[in-house]
């Protein structure tokens, strides 16, 4: 990510606060307000967060590529094999997996990521939905069972929610 500078002039009273803030969190003043504006923008800064989409439907797994790409890196898989070979080279923050696919499932993949890497955090869509589906999913962690058609910008939300909420877990 390419980075510029920025400089800004706050309050003296304030800047002692967020310097107070700041060294109580281990972050310097300019990490954390670039933190700051960058989550108040839709961005998730500092280290590139990674997701994965796993989906059949070549036209879901590209247009939620498109829409995250600017955000996030975005791999793409088109089978739970395809997905679980990628998890095995990389690590990924974030899983999106569909529940229905050739070969192994949304839901064998989501079994099989927990196992290896447990700290992927999941989030599953699917055109077919179940409530034994969404426990399922759920039991397996998780975080939220969409169904679609997916909107970008909800599932862009949902992504970031889960990384602030998961932040510090690995």
């Amino acid at each position: 990510m390419k980075a510029k500078q920025l400089h800004i002039r706050i309050p003296e009273g304030v800047y002692k606060k967020l310097k107070v803030r700041c060294v109580s969190e281990g972050r310097s003043v300019q990490e954390y307000s670039a933190n700051l504006i960058a989550q108040s923008l839709g961005g998730y800064p500092a280290e590139e967060k990674t997701v994965l989409i796993v989906d059949d439907e070549a036209i879901v797994r590209e247009s939620l590529k498109d829409w995250l790409k600017d955000t996030y890196r975005v791999a793409t898989a088109k089978t739970g094999e395809e997905a679980l070979e990628l998890i095995e080279k990389e690590d990924f923050d974030i899983l999106v997996v569909d529940v229905r696919l050739p070969g192994k499932s949304g839901i064998q993949v989501l079994k099989e990521v927990k196992e290896v890497k447990p700290y992927i955090e999941s989030i599953v869509i699917t055109g077919y939905p179940t409530v034994d589906l969404a426990v399922d999913a759920m039991k397996l962690g998780a975080v939220d069972y969409l169904v679609k058609p997916v909107a970008p910008d909800d599932l862009e939300r949902l992504i970031r929610a889960t990384l602030l909420e998961s932040k510090g877990k690995r």
